[in-house]
């Protein structure tokens, strides 16, 4: 929420929150932790097999979130072919140079910058923030939403394979939203807009099905991310892989996404 700082700790079954804004209640904490989902229920639903149960065992309470739409599309558009130590450093470079200033308990934070922000912003200024090639798609998609011809509540109303077509959709011959490919745009379907079987697909990800899931991959993308650990998936693939994927673990993959991410990250899996 914009203009708010929030501090969650987790001491055994029970969040500890402190907050420079009453708007975080337990209404809004209840939705964004997506407390008020049955999780015992989701993860019998994507129990499918040893791999997925070990993942399932070791991060047992790892929850998706309900982020805000802009801000989760923004931030995908920066973690486009980088690492989580980058795309943090260039979040808060962003939100230090074009967000709201908040103080709170002695120190001074910064919200995530508005469409208008970043839409104004000079593509130099952009880069000087270490965004690098990503400067330009980032202020073209403020931009974009600013015009009005990104429908948020289109997509929260649509189904998964529509809305994803929509992120992907090209305007007047031009890419809507450049920065935007498959896996972005899962991304922000998934952790935004709800559409739980959303199964973002990054390298992470890729060697773990070709380790565990070859039959999801396919023989010769498995034999492909095996020799080389630096392989991408054209749309083409993705798509194929992203559509069975999805029929085996079902309206909750984007959670054994999760859990199979936190054990690939782990080397549990």
């Amino acid at each position: 929420m914009a203009g708010a700082v929030l501090k969650v700790k987790q001491e055994g079954d029970a969040l500890r929150c402190a907050s420079s804004s009453d708007s975080f209640d337990s209404v809004f904490l209840t939705s964004y932790f997506r407390l008020d989902e049955d999780l015992g229920h989701v993860l019998a639903t994507i129990a499918k097999d040893d791999v997925i149960n070990r993942a399932i065992q070791k991060f047992y309470g790892l929850r998706l979130v309900r982020q805000d739409s802009w801000e989760c599309l923004a931030s995908f558009v920066l973690a486009t072919n980088s690492n989580i130590p980058r795309i943090k450093r260039m979040v808060s470079a962003v939100c230090t140079k074009y967000g709201a200033s908040i103080e709170f308990e002695g120190e001074v934070y910064h919200s995530f910058p508005t469409p208008e922000a970043l839409s104004g912003a000079a593509t130099s200024d952009l880069v000087s923030c270490g965004l690098g090639y990503r400067a330009p798609f980032l202020k073209k998609v403020a931009k974009t939403v600013v015009e009005g011809r990104v429908d948020f509540s289109a997509l929260s109303s649509l189904g998964y394979e529509e809305s994803h077509r929509l992120l992907l959709a090209e305007l007047f011959g031009e890419k809507l939203l450049l920065g935007v490919g498959p896996k972005v745009a899962d991304c922000v379907l998934l952790y935004s807009f709800g559409k739980d079987e959303s199964f973002p697909i990054d390298v992470w990800i890729a060697r773990v099905l070709s380790k565990w899931y070859p039959r999801l991959l396919g023989p010769t993308l498995s034999r492909r991310f095996k020799a080389d650990k630096k392989a991408k998936l054209s749309e083409r693939d993705y798509e194929k892989v992203s559509r069975r994927v999805r029929s085996h673990f079902g309206r909750y993959a984007g959670y054994a996404q999760q859990y199979l991410f936190a054990a690939a990250r782990e080397e549990i899996v």
